[in-house]
């Protein structure tokens, strides 16, 4: 087996990428870098890595952990399906339209922005509730679903790397322990400060919320949108003229059913994690406790429907089915994906990676070299927690050896990761937030990733200049 490929151990997951962005299969791609990842692990013996191939996805699939993001990912269609099919989406959005709440786009985009940045507690859950809460509306009122995908992607991990009251910074505050800082605590907590791509993802996300800044190919996505919306409003124009009688009833009783499955998703993360962390939230267990949140407002949502609308069992029935199935090919993305980090780490992809390093640069480099380094391991490996204990452990070191400020290059190393996890088409995050928005994953990553290299310019130009500051 051959675990020292040097740069072929980057091939497997950039050759996925490359061939989903440019095919559009994104399970074939996705896919055919699982077998090719195993065949370079296990070169020359080819029949042993496409055996081995078999087993890797089979172990991946049925991983106790894993199951739970099965589980949760089809739970979450599910939901989406008994509130859309059942009919209290309906009076969820009409609600809002009388209250005046989103009366226009604009509102509509700082509601997704400022519900994203507010469940900082876990980033799935993040992702979830912004994108259930807001797609309804957006669909109403003529804003795309990638233009939502984009910025609720754009808070929920730059959130809970700032605000790391959370299972991140538990994470995190261990990797840096084990170091040898000093005050793991306080270190973190000053880079907090210096976390650029975070900062500016964030800040990017919301002057895009409120002035609707559309460039690259989100400019065609939101002009299709607007044009929808535009032929609806004519049929509907149409449909009042021939009943002019007719008048929508508003049923609060499925306003509240929302509201409450949703409200109730949220608040069960930070209950399950205090039980399954044994009174400590950061112990907790983030898949299990997602999990568990989701079911619950499922189960509200099914007896809402019910007493509310009178929904028969037939219609419940119909709407889970038919909602976990919309969300199925994700989920297999999701299960792909999962198979391909693990397996790309296997054959050492972050290590060469991080092994550059070892040549002779300005020290005033190191950060934005660290930075970008931490981004192409986050970004080819499809997550941002394996590139954080990747590149911890070789950038306080390094700080620390050269007398540089230890919280800078912590900074580095994690913004680096929320860039390159951000903007990796095998990311789970980047996959949820395309499911919850219900747009087509590679137009979520395609419309994204402008509006990421953007944030992930300024903060390299962010790291230089603090380079020099600090040299």
């Amino acid at each position: 087996m051959s675990t020292e490929l040097g740069w072929l151990s980057l091939l497997p997951s950039l050759l996925a990428i490359f061939f989903a962005i440019l095919t559009r299969r994104v399970i074939l791609a996705l896919f055919g870098g699982v077998v090719l990842a195993y065949v370079l692990l296990f070169m020359p013996a080819v029949g042993d890595g496409l055996v081995a191939a078999g087993g890797g996805l089979f172990e991946t699939l049925v991983k106790p952990s894993n199951m739970l993001i099965w589980g949760f990912t089809l739970a979450i269609g599910a939901l989406f399906g008994v509130l859309e099919r059942a009919g209290t989406f309906q009076h969820f959005v009409a609600a809002l339209e009388r209250k005046q709440i989103v009366p226009n786009k604009r509102r509509a985009r700082m509601f997704s922005w400022f519900l994203g940045v507010a469940v900082f507690i876990e980033s799935n859950v993040s992702i979830m509730t912004a994108g259930t809460t807001s797609r309804p509306v957006y669909d109403k009122l003529g804003v795309s679903r990638q233009k939502l995908a984009y910025i609720i992607d754009s808070t929920c991990a730059p959130v809970c790397i700032l605000i790391p009251l959370n299972a991140w910074g538990a994470f995190n505050l261990g990797l840096i322990g084990n170091q040898g800082v000093a005050d793991p605590l306080m270190t973190f907590v000053y880079s907090i400060g210096l976390n650029f791509y975070a900062i500016f993802a964030l800040t990017l996300a919301l002057i895009v919320a409120w002035t609707g800044w559309a460039f690259g190919p989100m400019k065609a996505f939101e002009a299709a949108a607007q044009e929808r919306v535009r032929k609806a409003n004519q049929a509907a124009l149409v449909q009042a003229s021939d009943d002019a009688h007719h008048d929508f009833t508003l049923n609060r009783g499925a306003v509240a059913t929302v509201i409450i499955s949703l409200v109730t998703m949220v608040l069960m993360v930070p209950i399950m994690l205090w039980y399954t962390g044994d009174g400590s939230i950061v112990r907790g267990s983030g898949m299990q406790s997602v999990f568990v949140a989701i079911v619950t407002a499922l189960v509200i949502a099914i007896i809402g429907s019910v007493v509310t609308l009178k929904a028969s069992a037939a219609v419940i029935l119909e709407s889970v089915l038919r909602g976990a199935w919309k969300i199925l090919p994700l989920a297999v993305i999701l299960w792909l994906a999962i198979a391909l980090g693990d397996v790309t780490r296997a054959l050492g992809s972050g290590e060469y990676l991080a092994g550059i390093l070892n040549q002779t640069l300005p020290s005033w480099t190191l950060p934005a070299l660290i930075f970008l380094l931490s981004a192409l391991t986050a970004f080819a490996i499809g997550s941002s927690w394996g590139t954080f204990a990747i590149m911890l452990p070789l950038a306080i070191p390094l700080a620390m050896t050269l007398g540089l400020p230890v919280p800078l290059f912590i900074a580095a190393a994690l913004a680096g990761g929320i860039f390159g996890d951000h903007a990796s088409p095998i990311s789970d995050t980047t996959i949820i937030a395309s499911l919850a928005s219900g747009t087509e994953h590679i137009d979520h990553v395609r419309t994204q990733l402008p509006y990421a290299l953007l944030a992930a310019l300024l903060a390299t130009i962010g790291y230089l200049i603090a380079g020099i500051m600090v040299v």
